[in-house]
């Protein structure tokens, strides 16, 4: 195979998040980065966007500071005014892809992205085209108004949810490859929107471990020596369980013992407070901080559980968060509530975590066992934790772990292209 260009190519206001930043950005920085077999010529992210954030000043900080964190990507915004049929996004789009010699592979992070982009595809044939799936959007819409099946959809809601798998599927058939966050998502993509049985699986992966450097200054300046730190990092939207899980679990644990800590690590701290205060959590027993998003790595350093509790349903079981990794990258052992059962396989397999069911559970007593088996695990397994951990994303969860992997997928979306076009 020659040589070729990578092109990620994403929506609007999505690279103003940190998850963006360390699901794209990152990876591509990997890309560009990395020495090996059939590394590409060219690394590039295209930021596809309403034409007001090319000239938006905070548009300008953000997009400069990916330019710093990623300097060996190329990263370009393109605006596009929408009651002028994008224009002038796809003018833009051709002069870019025009200034790209030899055959391009683009990856698409969702179908909303695929759409915008798939008119070079005319002027381009050979250029490969890859559909990354980081969730089952027709779902994971409905998220937020209790929704896990089809079933329990009113009439407005199950239109919806047809229009949204019809582009979805529309996006897989397509696109030269699919590639998906975990088997589980995989087989529900087959199943659901008919997609090919050889798509990859790329998990939500992390820039790289985090050093243990910073633990000891972080848990004196946390006055947390001593103890056992047990963490929630994350908002407090609904699907994060905190009602139901997340709080019952801190608030079992540090009645438990007098060394175990609760750590929150949040942006929506007076929505936290709130939920403390009504649950009556022992606040003396808590340490709640909001720091920003390159300063959470060393905090995360200074942990010993964290915890990863959602109620179990169909999406939760595809899901494969970002926080997964996030913790294990900094040596911190998941607690994972039962329901993601690939996640748990791999707590298991690797010896990195464990799993325990606060669901449906409504008396103290219940949840308290379960909380203490998961804190006996902690406390039998804690001199091997932060090795297996670190050894584990190191090898499996990082982008630079899966870049051969990718590029793979590159070179025979190429050939397929190429195929499918003679």
């Amino acid at each position: 195979m020659g040589k070729y260009n990578l092109v990620h190519i994403i929506a609007g206001g999505e690279y103003k998040t940190p998850l963006v930043a360390s699901q794209v950005f990152d990876r591509a920085e990997a890309q560009a980065t990395t020495e090996g077999v059939n590394k590409p010529v060219s690394v590039s992210v295209w930021i596809m966007a309403p034409m007001r954030e090319v000239f938006d000043k905070s548009s300008k900080k953000q997009i400069e500071g990916l330019k710093k964190r990623c300097p060996h990507s190329n990263i370009e915004i393109i605006g596009g005014i929408s009651r002028f049929h994008n224009w002038p996004a796809v003018p833009t789009l051709k002069s870019l892809r025009k200034k790209l010699a030899g055959d391009t592979v683009f990856c698409f992070r969702g179908e909303a992205s695929f759409e915008w982009a798939y008119v070079l595809k005319k002027i381009f044939p050979a250029d490969a085209y890859i559909l990354d799936v980081r969730g089952f959007w027709p779902l994971e819409r409905l998220v937020n108004e209790n929704i896990v099946e089809e079933k329990d959809m009113l009439p407005a809601q199950l239109e919806m949810y047809h229009k949204d798998l019809a582009r979805l599927k529309d996006a897989i058939q397509t696109a030269n490859k699919v590639c998906t966050v975990s088997e589980p998502l995989l087989d529900m993509l087959i199943e659901k929107a008919g997609a090919p049985k050889d798509a990859v699986v790329i998990p939500c992966c992390v820039k790289d471990v985090i050093p243990a450097d910073s633990r000891e200054r972080v848990r004196k300046e946390l006055n947390i020596e001593g103890s056992t730190a047990i963490l929630y990092l994350g908002g407090t939207q609904k699907y994060q369980h905190l009602d139901d899980l997340v709080i019952p679990f801190l608030k079992s644990a540090i009645s438990l013992s007098e060394k175990n800590v609760a750590v929150i690590i949040t942006q929506n701290r007076d929505k936290m407070m709130e939920l403390l205060t009504k649950y009556e959590v022992n606040k003396e027993r808590v340490r709640m901080l909001s720091v920003p998003q390159d300063k959470v790595a060393d905090y995360l350093a200074g942990m010993d559980i964290g915890l990863l509790l959602r109620a179990p349903s169909v999406l939760i079981n595809t899901s494969q968060p970002v926080k997964f990794g996030e913790y294990l990258s900094a040596g911190i052992p998941v607690v994972l509530e039962e329901g993601m059962k690939k996640a748990a396989d791999i707590l298991d397999e690797h010896q990195i975590g464990c799993v325990v069911k606060i669901s449906g559970k409504e008396q103290q007593w219940e949840i308290d066992n379960e909380v203490k088996k998961a804190l006996d695990w902690f406390g039998l397994n804690k001199s091997t934790l932060q090795v297996n951990t670190r050894r584990f994303v190191e090898h499996q969860y990082t982008w630079k772990a899966n870049v051969q992997k990718e590029r793979t997928m590159y070179i025979q979306a190429l050939e397929d292209s190429k195929a499918i076009n003679k």
